[in-house]
């Protein structure tokens, strides 16, 4: 049995809560995943599907866990009403993380130039370069560089998480815009982008065995495809176009992996973003009064 909801979630609650929740609606969930993937292939219109559709998925987990269900039915119309507004939010939220990743990451290069030009001056080793082949040599530069280059990879999270929910409030509340949502959920989020991080970097580990299932079937299965093909075929075309299967087989691993694990990660969303109002804003529902358990 899963944890009384008349608590707030821990980290753990959020994880297992989700876990339950693609469990028990896995054949609904991964048909909306199925359909959202697809129309990934159609430029623009099937790219707003494919937002709208995780968004329907991230209402329809909501629904549930609030006690509240809604039909798959009722809930495309609302969902429908905000359409191209799914599109536009990613398309800004992809924006402003890529410019605030770029704007850290010119500010952080330049203070650790700063920084190795005075640690130089101070211990007189501004007199021996850095060495280009093996720049690592140099103490100064690793003392520098580590730090920052392990800031520099993990930023794209710490700005993400700001951004995380966004679709929620676009797919939930009522009389929210694309710009509605996008600052409604850094006003949620603000202060617990740590926790945010937490549940993302856990939530990923839980999902990296279906990650390397497929890294592991590609390795092993590309030189298969080759052989097999090379049967079915005359010739030597296998082999003249392995970089062509090669890609082809990732491409269909990775979009097998991506809808399976789409209706996980909009779960989390969806428990994420009831959390926080929770704790903020008193949100009172039905779920205040039960207790949800697995099906048998």
């Amino acid at each position: 049995m899963l944890p009384n909801l008349t608590q707030q979630f821990n980290i753990g609650n959020i994880v297992s809560l989700a876990s339950y929740l693609y469990r028990s609606n896995f054949k609904k969930f991964s048909r909306l995943s199925l359909f959202a993937h697809l129309w990934l292939i159609v430029p623009i219109y099937g790219w707003a599907k494919f937002y709208a559709f995780a968004g329907l998925i991230s209402r329809l987990a909501f629904s549930e866990i609030s006690a509240q269900p809604e039909s798959s039915k009722f809930a495309k119309i609302q969902i429908k009403k905000r359409f191209w507004q799914f599109l536009i939010t990613a398309i800004l939220v992809i924006l402003i993380c890529l410019l605030q990743f770029f704007i850290f990451y010119i500010g952080i290069s330049i203070i650790a130039g700063i920084i190795y030009g005075i640690l130089a001056t101070i211990f007189g080793t501004i007199s021996q370069p850095i060495n280009q082949a093996n720049p690592f040599d140099n103490t100064i530069f690793r003392i520098i560089i580590i730090p920052i280059a392990i800031a520099v990879y993990f930023s794209p999270l710490w700005f993400y998480s700001r951004f995380f929910i966004t679709d929620l409030p676009l797919a939930i509340e009522d009389d929210t815009n694309f710009i509605g949502a996008i600052k409604r959920s850094r006003q949620l989020t603000k202060g617990l982008t740590w926790r945010i991080i937490t549940i993302i970097f856990i939530s990923f580990v839980i999902t990296l065995p279906i990650q390397i299932l497929g890294w592991l079937i590609y390795s092993k299965g590309f030189n298969i495809l080759i052989q097999l093909i090379s049967l079915l075929l005359s010739g030597d075309w296998a082999n003249e176009n392995k970089v062509f299967i090669s890609t082809l087989l990732l491409i269909i691993l990775n979009l097998i992996t991506s809808i399976i694990l789409m209706p996980f990660w909009q779960s989390i969303k969806s428990l994420v973003y009831y959390d926080i109002i929770c704790r903020r804003e008193g949100f009172d529902l039905k779920i205040n009064t039960v207790q949800i358990s697995p099906k048998p």
